[in-house]
């Protein structure tokens, strides 16, 4: 029988989201039904809200697409699943397989891509449904609060990392050192890269040191461009960058590659990048996007986190009554890593 609970709903731009019971499906075919433990806070979801990302197709939504839950209920065709089994729910709501973004491992990109918290319901809730075939089970060891980040935060730069395939000896620099820059510093260290953090902040840039940067640039106060090639003689080999709204700190993340090395776009400021072509010719530098991650990197980032390799930065907010409180604290930036909603 479908069971009620409460859910956080996204109704208007820049008004907070509205707690409502409601009552949730039996899942179907391949289908089940999570209860939710905990949920990381985006800052997608917040740019939804904020009106500065198109709002979800299906109104009013329920956002939320870092999910860590228990399974419910279970739908029929369901062999891999039991009652009681710990699985992450991500973005990834469904992918289809068939269109040729799946066929060769790029389901992120996938024609018939149905997200999580935008075309379905997401894990701001008490209870969601999610296709069987898109949840991951959690390993032992791995507690709550730390899951959802294998679901986003950890699987994006860990999907960056290896569309360049970051090697031992390799220097990396994290531009940006909020919650996926902590979890990047911590990936690169355990492919035994060197990693120089980039940031604005000296409580954060404090923290990335704690984390395992090999050293910290605080780009308030010096020229980045120039600390990271006095650090390392010619410059990185794979430049990060996290910023979401500082175009100029792209083009110095470029002037601070050395020769063939790879600026990865994570963070998306509007606007246009300018970049020199005679520079970016000759020194053979690249410049790529990534965008989100594969479960193959869901997987993974699990798998970094049952063997204490990855210990994501979080700071935690007790049930669905705190949602539109963890969402002000991001927006204020008061929060240190990523917000995570664990339910009661």
């Amino acid at each position: 029988m479908p069971v009620k609970g409460r859910a956080a709903f996204f109704k208007e731009v820049k008004k907070p989201l509205v707690i409502e019971e409601i009552e949730f499906p039996d899942p179907g075919y391949d289908e089940v039904l999570l209860k939710t433990r905990a949920v990381g806070v985006c800052h997608t979801d917040l740019a939804t809200i904020d009106g500065e990302f198109p709002p979800p197709p299906r109104m009013p939504a329920v956002l939320g697409h870092e999910i860590a839950g228990e399974v419910y209920a279970v739908g029929s065709g369901v062999k891999d699943l039991k009652v009681g089994d710990r699985v992450v729910l991500s973005w990834l709501w469904h992918t289809c397989g068939r269109c040729r973004y799946c066929r060769r491992g790029e389901e992120h990109l996938c024609e018939n891509l149905v997200e999580t918290g935008r075309h379905v319901y997401g894990g701001y809730a008490e209870y969601v449904l999610a296709k069987a075939s898109h949840v991951i089970k959690i390993p032992e060891g791995v507690p709550w609060e730390y899951a959802p980040a294998a679901t986003d935060a950890i699987a994006t730069p860990f999907k960056a990392l290896r569309m360049v395939n970051a090697q031992e000896g390799d220097v990396v620099v994290v531009w940006g050192v909020g919650a996926l820059g902590f979890n990047a510093i911590q990936i690169a260290k355990a492919k035994g890269c060197t990693v120089i953090a980039v940031g604005r902040s000296e409580f954060k840039l404090k923290k990335a040191k704690e984390v395992g940067a090999d050293h910290v640039v605080n780009a308030r106060e010096t020229n980045p461009v120039e600390e990271i090639k006095k650090i390392t003689g010619d410059g990185a080999d794979i430049v990060l960058n996290f910023v979401p709204t500082d175009m100029k700190a792209y083009e110095q993340s470029f002037d601070a590659l050395r020769k063939g090395g790879t600026l990865v776009l994570i963070g998306y400021p509007p606007g246009k990048l300018c970049l020199p072509v005679i520079e970016w010719g000759l020194l053979e530098k690249k410049v790529i996007a990534s965008l989100a991650f594969t479960r193959f990197d869901i997987a993974e980032s699990l798998r970094l986190i049952a063997q204490g390799k990855v210990k994501p930065v979080i700071t935690v907010y007790k049930g669905l009554d705190s949602i539109n409180q963890a969402l002000d604290d991001l927006r204020k930036g008061k929060v240190l890593g990523r917000p995570v909603v664990v339910m009661d």
